[in-house]
């Protein structure tokens, strides 16, 4: 049995003054009626403060950082180094500006420079081909390399196509040089000439091919990207699964070695290229997926000649660090300035869709030394990720109100932490510390309800992997209970058992619900579909489709014996993938049902009903919903939570973080709970003052966390108030005006 604490009261939704067909659907459904405009471009990408243990998170809305590939660049022109992240699971850039006025490694989170960018693949190097000062994109491209040029000017970010795809004279014929989407190649001078050449492994197996640039060759500058493969054993050496051959390569053994040593296609290799030991020539940093440590294999040659001579399997001990840079799968190394020092850093992350730590998996090795003969120091293992919010693997946000203090709270479900390759899947609640109109929320519960240690699986003896939730009141007893579907494909009921008026209580009641099991991946979703005051299930399936169970039971006991699967024709699988993760949300406007729905691709789908008929298949509105899709496998929350009457939206993703989206929009057809509060309160959050702006009289009284009175005056028009002297953290503002009052929260940085 399991307990967790909540309470719905319904004097929550009486605010919003609906008439509803029952008591029981204004506790759901109050959110899902009120008349919206859906159809304009009208949402648009915000923050919100965000506290966990106390301490204000510096960067909490960038959807999660997994697997990610790290370049510098300046994306506003102020001379600083700014952090690039090409974020592997879902295909995301996200950017970073430098807050370093000396040497730290202090970086801001912006939304203004993503979609900047082109749409990349697989892997993205930024690197200054053309010697201009600006870094070009190197991305994949269908197994080729395609190159954008920077043609930003001055804080104008832009890029423009160079080439689709990098050509190499082979010898016997011209063709493109071929990259894995699974290996990162090296983009670097190899000869020492100062163009860009290409070190690549081969397609057949563990040997390197190194093409060399002609630009300066043929025309004396780095302007043009035109290779010739000089060797297909570059460094002569031959990797195998953790182990290597040197002095392996002349013509025959190539042709032997690479029929008896490689078994198919390449299965994936990340590789840097940089000078370790300051002898002029490039050493090679190797990360595989067959391994989960980074080698470094020393050259003994020369720029023009490379032979491997030794490997250090602990890399980057042995070169000032105390340890390695172990990631538990496929290990990749990028190198860049990282605390504004003008000496790069040795950064390492995962090279793989599902990486096995959520929390720490951007290793960070500051260089103590220069960049062509660098001493690594260890400096952190979760570089950017610890000031962001992310719940592992997957987020699945739904709304409620736990402590019935009128604000909409967040329950966020999961695929899972993984933790030593363990998948451990939990229910998190983000408790919303804001106002009516500002929402702001603090994670009050990372494991709520301990759902974690619960056998939800009673076949395998197993905790539940993949936690989807769904609230409704289900036996009409004025409280919500819970439905949570998992990664197997069933459903599991959560009754709550709780007294009138009490937090409630939620106990598993049944595990298999209904015996219901769609195979993969049941996103359940409840609503009355068929304005019988009934609660019916829309699930989610791993096929993009949707299944439908019509409740054929009372209002006091729900039964759901009947599937209809394909339901409404519905699919959010775009043919890319065998599979679409459809996660639904479902809402009524203008007389019409419609459904929101997250997907593998990452964008969101818009259908609504023809005349609410159920027997006729849904119309597809938009494949690309307000063109907010982001990331991978994504789970949709649309609700009002700024209380103006319109609808705002949370996105989870498969990378563990969520997005939030205002909504601004006009609304015409407003039905809202009237404030008649005028007051504004900024800059939120502030580091030493506050301005308020108020038009009646007010009594404002500034209170800690814990209740502790701070400040108490009487203001009217425009105030300032200093809080320079506070400790950071969020505190609360009550304000009183003619016998009303509201209450607002602060964040002190």
């Amino acid at each position: 049995m399991c307990s967790i604490s909540l309470y719905f009261e319904i004097s929550f939704f009486k605010i919003l003054n609906r008439k509803f067909v029952s008591m029981k659907k204004a506790l759901l459904l109050s959110i899902l009626i009120i008349p919206f405009t859906i159809f304009g471009q009208f949402l648009k990408q915000s923050e919100l403060s965000i506290i966990e243990n106390g301490s204000l998170i510096k960067n909490p809305l960038t959807g999660g950082l997994n697997s990610c590939q790290l370049s510098n660049i300046d994306l506003n022109s102020d001379g600083k180094k700014d952090i690039f992240v090409f974020e592997r699971v879902g295909d995301r850039v996200l950017c970073f500006l430098n807050n370093n006025d000396g040497v730290g490694t202090d970086f801001d989170y912006s939304q203004d420079y993503s979609k900047d960018f082109p749409e990349l693949n697989k892997w993205a190097l930024l690197v200054d081909f053309n010697s201009d000062g600006k870094e070009d994109i190197f991305t994949y491209n269908d197994s080729y390399v395609k190159v954008y040029r920077n043609t930003s000017q001055g804080e104008n970010l832009s890029f423009q196509i160079e080439t689709q795809a990098l050509i190499s004279d082979l010898g016997p014929i011209v063709s493109a040089i071929i990259i894995s989407e699974v290996d990162i190649p090296s983009f670097v001078d190899v000869d020492g000439d100062q163009d860009i050449d290409v070190l690549t492994f081969k397609q057949s197996g563990g040997y390197v091919e190194y093409h060399q640039n002609q630009s300066q060759e043929l025309y004396g500058n780095c302007e043009s990207l035109v290779f010739e493969l000089k060797t297909d054993c570059w460094g002569e050496f031959f990797e195998g699964l953790n182990t290597y051959d040197f002095n392996s390569c002349n013509e025959d053994a190539i042709v032997e070695q690479g029929e008896t040593r490689s078994s198919g296609a390449h299965s994936g290799s990340s590789s840097l290229a940089i000078d370790m030991d300051g002898d002029n020539d490039m050493d090679f940093i190797l990360g595989d997926v067959s391994f989960n440590n980074l080698n470094l294999l020393i050259n003994g040659g020369d720029s023009q000649n490379a032979s491997m001579v030794s490997v250090n399997q602990d890399f980057p001990i042995g070169n000032g660090s105390d340890i390695s840079a172990e990631i538990n799968s496929f290990p990749a190394a990028f190198y860049l300035d990282l605390n504004n020092d003008d000496i790069k850093d040795l950064v390492v992350s995962p090279n793989i869709d599902n990486n096995s730590e959520n929390f720490e998996s951007i290793m960070v090795f500051l260089n103590t030394a220069q960049d062509d003969n660098p001493t690594f120091e260890f400096s952190q293992k979760d570089f950017l990720q610890d000031n962001t919010l992310d719940f592992g693997s997957g987020a699945y946000p739904i709304v409620i109100d736990y402590n019935n203090d009128g604000l909409k709270d967040l329950l966020i479900g999961n695929y899972g932490y993984f933790n030593n390759s363990n998948l451990i899947s939990q229910l998190a609640l983000l408790r919303n510390i804001g106002s009516l109109s500002e929402p702001n929320f603090e994670v009050f519960d990372r494991d709520f309800g301990g759902l974690s240690t619960i056998a939800l699986d009673t076949i395998l003896n197993e905790t539940v992997k993949g936690i989807f939730p769904a609230l409704a009141d289900l036996d009409n007893d004025d409280d919500v209970d819970m439905i949570v579907g998992d990664n197997n494909g069933k459903l599991h009921y959560f009754k709550n058992n709780a007294n009138a008026g009490q937090d409630a209580v939620f106990e598993l009641e049944n595990v298999n619900f209904f015996n219901i099991d769609i195979g993969q991946h049941s996103a359940p979703f409840l609503f009355d579909m068929n304005d019988d005051n009934l609660f019916d299930l829309i699930i989610g399936q791993v096929d993009g489709t949707i299944t439908y169970a019509e409740n054929m039971g009372t209002i006091d006991n729900p039964v759901f014996n009947t599937l209809t699967e394909d339901f409404g024709g519905i699919s959010v699988n775009n043919d890319e993938s065998l599979y679409g993760f459809s996660t639904p949300f479902v809402f009524e406007e203008d007389n019409e049902i419609n459904f929101l729905i997250g997907s593998e691709s990452g964008r969101v789908y818009h259908y609504k009903s023809v005349n609410k008929d159920l027997s006729m298949n849904f119309e597809l509105i938009s494949d690309n919903f307000q063109s907010i899709g982001k990331g991978k496998n994504t789970a949709i929350l649309f609700d009002d939570f700024t209380n103006d009457g319109k609808r705002d939206l949370f996105l989870g993703m498969q990378s563990g973080g969520l997005f939030y989206f205002v909504n601004d929009s006009i609304n015409t057809s407003l039905d809202k709970y009237s404030n008649d509060f005028l007051v504004k309160i900024y800059p939120n959050p502030s580091n030493k003052q506050l301005t308020i702006d108020t038009d009646k009289e007010s009594q404002i009284s500034i209170y800690s966390s814990i209740g502790q009175l701070i400040l108490k005056k009487k203001i009217q028009g425009r105030s300032t108030i200093d809080i320079s002297f506070l400790s950071p953290s969020y505190y609360l503002i009550h304000i009183q005006q003619n016998g009303v009052s509201e209450w607002r929260k602060i964040i002190k940085k």
